[in-house]
Order: C-alpha cells, then sequence, then structure tokens
C-alpha cells in the first residue's frame, strides 16, 4: 500500500522544524538531507520491512541519515568521495565522554585569548590563494587555533570535533560571500569593512557543536554499533559488503558539481587549512557524479548503449536539439548515476528496500525528473516501485528563478521541491 496515502504529503515539509537539532547541528554542508525527512523515511521503511538490521547510504554526505539510522538502531554504513564529508559524518555519529568534552571546552576558553595569540610564533599553512580569501591577520589566528586544537586536545573524538568547528570557523571569516556554496569573493566596498573576531567565532561554535553532542549522546550511545564510515566512489562502493543491506537510503548530487551543487568549492578552503593535499582538495568536484563527462561528437555518441530510460532520452533528446555538448555533458551525469544504482544493487539482500530522496534539475529549460529515471533505471535490475512522495523545500537557500541560459532577462524555476521514490529490490 502506498505510504502518502496514510500519511499526508504535507507532513513532509517540516516548515518549523529545527533541522540543527543535536549532532546535526555539526557543520553546515550543501543541500544535506534534513533529520527529519531520513528519520520519517527511516520509520517508513522499517515499518514495511519488519526484519531490517542494516542500512547503507552511498552518497552519505555530512552524515544525516547515519545519524539517524543509529538512533534507530541498525546498522549503518556510510561511503563518500568528499573527505571534509567523511570528517563531518565522523564527529556526528560520534557519542562523545562528557568530561572530556567539558574540559576541552573549559581549556579553549582559557588558552583562545588575544593576549595568548599575540606570543604566538607560527608557522602559518601556505597554499595557492590563502591572502586573496583570507587576510593576513585571520590566517594568522586560524593558525593559532589549529596549532591548540592539535597539540592541546588528547581526546581523538574531541579533536576530531574541535577539528570540525576550526572548518566551519575557516568558512565563516574568510572573504567568501556568505550563503554561497561556490567560491566567490567578498565585494571590495564590502571587504573593506571585514573584520571578524576568529577566536571567538571558534569558540561560539565550538560550543554549539558541544551543546548538540550532549543532546543526542544518550541516544548514539544506546546504538547496538556505531555507523561504519568508509572513502570510496558511489559508482564502486568497493569498501562495502556484497549482498547486505536490507535498507538503503541516500539523496545523490542532483547533477554535476561544476553547474548544480559545488561541494567541492564549499569544501577546499576547509581541506587546505586542515592540512589535505592542495591535489586532492581541489579535485572532489571532478571525481564527483558527472565530474569528468566525456564530450564526443553526435556520431561517436551512437555507438554508446541507450540508458534504460525512456523518460532520459526524451529529455537527452530536447536538450540536445539546444545544445548538443550540454546534453552530452547531462548524459553523463546520469550514466554515472546508473552505475551508482548498479553498485548499490550488487550491496543489497533480496526484499531490501530503498529510498532515494532527489531534487528535479532544469537544463536547457528542459525538466530533468530524476525520481522517474531512477524508477526506470532501475526496472531492469529487479526493483519495483511501491511509493512516491514529493514535498515542498522551505528555507531553500537558491533563488526562486536564475538565469539558466544566461540570457539576460531570461529566467527559470530552480528546485524548489524534493522528490522521495521507494524501491523494492526484489532480485535480478
Amino acid at each position: 500500500m502506498p505510504l502518502s496515502g496514510v500519511f499526508p504529503i504535507e507532513d513532509w515539509d517540516f516548515r518549523t522544524a529545527d533541522t540543527k537539532e543535536g549532532t546535526h547541528v555539526i557543520h553546515s554542508y550543501p543541500a544535506m538531507m534534513i533529520p527529519q525527512v531520513a528519520r520519517r523515511l527511516i520509520e517508513r521503511l522499517r515499518h514495511l520491512h519488519g526484519q531490517a538490521s542494516t542500512l547503507l547510504d552511498p552518497f552519505c554526505g555530512a552524515g544525516t541519515v547515519l545519524v539517524e539510522a543509529a538512533r534507530q538502531g541498525l546498522e549503518a554504513w556510510g561511503n563518500d568521495l568528499n573527505p571534509l564529508a567523511l570528517k563531518i559524518a565522523q564527529a556526528r555519529t560520534t557519542p562523545l565522554d562528557g568530561d572530556a568534552l567539558a574540559a576541552t571546552r573549559a581549556f579553549f576558553d582559557a588558552v583562545l585569548t588575544p593576549l595568548q595569540l599575540a606570543t604566538f610564533q607560527g608557522p602559518i599553512p601556505e597554499f595557492q590563494g590563502r591572502d586573496f580569501w583570507f587576510q593576513p591577520k585571520v590566517s594568522y589566528a586560524l593558525a593559532f587555533i589549529a596549532h591548540q586544537v592539535e597539540t592541546g586536545v588528547p581526546d581523538d573524538a574531541v579533536r576530531n570535533l574541535a577539528r570540525m568547528a576550526f572548518s566551519e570557523t575557516v568558512r565563516l571569516v574568510s572573504n567568501t560571500r556568505r550563503g554561497e556554496f561556490k567560491l566567490y569573493r567578498l565585494p571590495p566596498n564590502k571587504l573593506q569593512n571585514w573584520d571578524p573576531d576568529v577566536l571567538e567565532v571558534f569558540r561560539a561554535t565550538f560550543a554549539r557543536y558541544a551543546t548538540g553532542v550532549e543532546a543526542y549522546r544518550p541516544s548514539l550511545q544506546a546504538a547496538p554499533v556505531l555507523p561504519r564510515i568508509v572513502a570510496g566512489d558511489a559508482r564502486l562502493l568497493a569498501r562495502v559488503p556484497d549482498a547486505y543491506f536490507d535498507l538503503m537510503v541516500t539523496s545523490p548530487p542532483y547533477g554535476d558539481s561544476r553547474t548544480t551543487v559545488a561541494y567541492g568549492q564549499f569544501s577546499r578552503l576547509s581541506l587546505e587549512w586542515l592540512g589535505v593535499s592542495s591535489a586532492e582538495a581541489r579535485s572532489v568536484d571532478r571525481r564527483l557524479l558527472g565530474g569528468q563527462p566525456s564530450v564526443s561528437p553526435a556520431s561517436d555518441r551512437k555507438a554508446e548503449a541507450p540508458l534504460s530510460s525512456a523518460t532520459l532520452q526524451a529529455q537527452l533528446t530536447a536538450i540536445s536539439r539546444q545544445d548538443e555538448r550540454r546534453a552530452q555533458e547531462v548524459a553523463t551525469f546520469y550514466r554515472d548515476l546508473a552505475a551508482a544504482i548498479r553498485s548499490v544493487t550488487q550491496k543489497l539482500r533480496p526484499g531490501a528496500l530503498c529510498g532515494w530522496v532527489v531534487a528535479n534539475r532544469t537544463v536547457k529549460q528542459v525538466v530533468l525528473p530524476t525520481d522517474v529515471i531512477i524508477a526506470e533505471l532501475s526496472r531492469p535490475l529487479g526493483y519495483t516501485v511501491i511509493d512516491r512522495i514529493t514535498r515542498n523545500i522551505p528555507n531553500k537557500r537558491m533563488p526562486r528563478a536564475n538565469s539558466p541560459s544566461n540570457v539576460p532577462g531570461k529566467t527559470g524555476a530552480t528546485m524548489t521541491q524534493e522528490h522521495v521514490v521507494i524501491l523494492r529490490f526484489d532480485g535480478a
């Protein structure tokens, strides 16, 4: 029986919900699934699959699904390519020792003072573009905080939490525009008055995280096993066991990072300050789905096996009439997504239930219904659609309209809804 007939669609909007409750307060991240959606979706899948004990999130991002799965007693595995996402997810899913957490807060209050800062001798990390994105005195203060985190916090798990507070601080005190995922510098008139209190931003951020950790600590400590988080490509899932999972809940990228949500640009400055090599930090977007389009002439593309989605083929044809290259870029993303679906399939037990949470983008005024496309791509692999749910996205960062064609005055709608497609894997 479809769930949406029992649970009204409006219940999924969560317009007044606190989406930063508990450990979900730890670190912002692009296009996160809100905890209320993850929680309810897992509840629904468990209601339909009474014996479910394991859950996989192949695009785990900041770990929202993993937190909610652990709190419901499931053994959860998360996979992601982005090093920053993996660090955030680890911080969100690890219950910390209360005494060590309190001691670390007291330590930061004692040492993160202007007087102590004035005696700091460095060094200050160097990387390309550092002085473009950070004022010299901001870099100096960040280096001081990083030194205190690495040398003054003995508990490994608490230190990881402090690193995430530091990472958030990096973005908040940088010269980047607020409310953007991509890297845009503040305009000169705002930059000349930009004078962040770096020490206070970090202290307040860490204190906020600590409060969230304390709120969720009992439920995470009660979990039979903490989530397992691995670094990997969702198209391969090489470090995830086969035929092991009863449930799969995830929210894949909406499209390639270059033209939709720039996960790599969002993460780059934090990763470089955290000591990740510039080469790795700057390659995230290229390594994600659709990040390396193979743009070939139409004659070469005829030899490619068509994706098993009539809806996608029709939309690609409509896009190619306007822009052949753009159509190929979109096709590359969906080929990568299809590879991820095949990889996920190898990890599921027969009878497993999958919840895909997606937003449907528009390219060249052509809507790409990813929820429908996922259902069609999954059908030949042995899946059956058992429900679809649509929810409005309140407080969306994206504007209600943008200019996807870059033609002055010509706008198109952005993604203001999410779609949940629930599938059952009956076996290939």
